[in-house]
C-alpha cells in the first residue's frame, strides 16, 4: 500500500474512537488545517467529535446553511419580518419554521410574548458600547435552538449570528427581528442590559427570558422578574459549560449506534468550542450565546413529593359509637 492509503485505512479503523482519530490526523495530516488541529489533551470539550462534525459539514453539498439578513417588510417596523438571502449577510440559517409558524403574535396581560417558546429558544451574547473607531471589540452573537419536538427538527441549532454593526442598536434590532420571525424567547446575560432596555423600549421585553428556575440557588432571593442570568456566577458558568459538553456528547459527530451525524452545521461555532477557555470566556462570543440557548432550553426537574407512610395516616381509623 502507499502511505496515504495506509493512513486512510488507519483512520477508518479509528472511526469509533474520535479522540485517537484526532491524534492520528494531527500527527499525519493530509491538509494544512489538519496539521494545525488542537490536541485533545487539556481541552474542555471533546475535540475529536467536533472535528468529526466539521469534516462531515465540509463534505456536504449543497450546504444546508444560507446567509442573509432579516428585515421588516417594506421597512415598516412591527409588521412582518422577512428573510432576504445575501452572501454577505450577518445571519446563517440552517432551518426556518413553516409559514404558519412565522411572525405569530401572542399577548399576555397586554404584553407581547414569544409565541413559539415550546418549539425553541435563543441565546444572546450582547454588548453595550457602539463599535470603536478601530473596529476592535467583541462581536455580538446570537443562536436560535430547536428543542425536542415531534413535528420539527429537534435538538438543533438553526440560526447563527456573529457581527458587530457600527451601532449597538442595529445588533439589538437584528436579535429582535430574528426572535419575532421564529417566535422564540431569548436568554441574555444581565450584566449587559442595553439589549434589555432596547427590547423594553420597543415593547418586546416579553421576548426576553427571566432567570430559569433551575439556575437559581435554593436560598436565592433574586427577583424572578429580572431578565437574564448573571455572567459572573460560578454556578452559572459551570452549568453553561456542562450544557455544551453534554450537547457535544449527544449530538455532535457520528452516533456510534446509528451511524448518523449530528445536525450542527455552523462550523464557526464548532471551532469556537474547540478553543474555549472557561477562565477566559470573553473572546468566545459564539460559545457564550450557544451555551445560553442550551441553558434556556433546559427544563427544571420537578421535586418528588415525599410520601409519608406514618401509621397514623396510612391506616384508616374508625371511632366506635355506642
Amino acid at each position: 500500500f502507499g502511505a496515504k492509503t495506509y493512513l486512510k485505512n488507519e483512520r477508518e479503523s479509528l472511526k469509533n474512537d474520535p479522540s485517537e482519530l484526532n491524534e492520528v490526523t494531527r500527527q499525519f495530516p493530509f491538509t494544512t488545517d489538519e496539521a494545525f488541529r488542537d490536541s485533545i489533551d487539556g481541552s474542555l470539550f471533546n475535540i475529536g467529535k467536533i472535528y468529526e462534525q466539521i469534516q462531515y459539514n465540509d463534505d456536504l453539498f449543497p450546504s444546508p446553511v444560507v446567509r442573509g439578513n432579516f428585515v421588516w417588510k417594506d421597512g415598516v417596523q412591527d409588521t412582518e419580518v422577512v428573510f432576504k438571502p445575501d452572501p454577505k449577510g450577518r445571519f446563517k440559517i440552517a432551518w426556518m419554521p413553516p409559514d404558519n409558524l412565522r411572525n405569530l403574535k401572542k399577548e399576555e396581560r397586554g404584553k407581547r410574548i414569544a409565541p413559539n417558546a415550546e418549539l425553541g429558544v435563543g441565546g444572546v451574547d450582547s454588548y453595550d458600547l457602539d463599535a470603536t473607531v478601530d473596529g476592535r471589540g467583541s462581536k455580538g452573537a446570537l443562536h436560535l435552538y430547536n428543542k425536542f419536538h415531534m413535528e420539527h427538527p429537534s435538538n438543533m441549532f438553526v440560526v447563527e449570528y456573529a457581527s458587530r454593526p457600527p451601532l449597538a442598536k442595529i445588533f439589538y434590532e437584528d436579535c429582535l427581528m430574528a426572535a419575532v420571525f421564529y417566535g422564540y424567547p431569548l436568554l441574555i446575560e444581565n450584566n449587559k442590559y442595553g439589549i434589555a432596555r432596547y427590547f423594553e423600549s420597543r415593547g418586546y421585553d416579553g421576548y426576553l427570558m427571566s432567570r430559569p428556575s433551575h439556575l437559581r440557588a435554593a436560598n436565592s432571593k433574586v427577583n424572578v422578574k429580572t431578565k437574564g442570568i448573571p455572567s459572573n456566577s460560578q454556578d452559572v458558568i459551570q452549568a453553561h459549560a456542562h450544557a455544551i459538553e453534554s450537547y457535544i456528547h449527544d449530538h455532535i459527530g457520528m452516533h456510534r449506534e446509528t451511524g448518523e451525524y449530528g445536525k450542527m452545521y455552523f462550523n464557526n461555532t464548532l471551532e469556537d468550542w474547540i478553543g474555549f477557555k472557561i477562565n477566559d470566556r470573553t473572546k468566545f462570543d459564539l460559545t457564550i450565546s450557544s451555551g445560553l440557548a442550551l441553558l434556556g432550553a433546559q427544563k427544571s426537574k420537578l421535586k418528588k413529593k415525599e410520601v409519608n407512610f406514618d401509621e397514623k395516616k396510612f391506616y384508616r381509623r374508625y371511632k366506635p359509637i355506642g
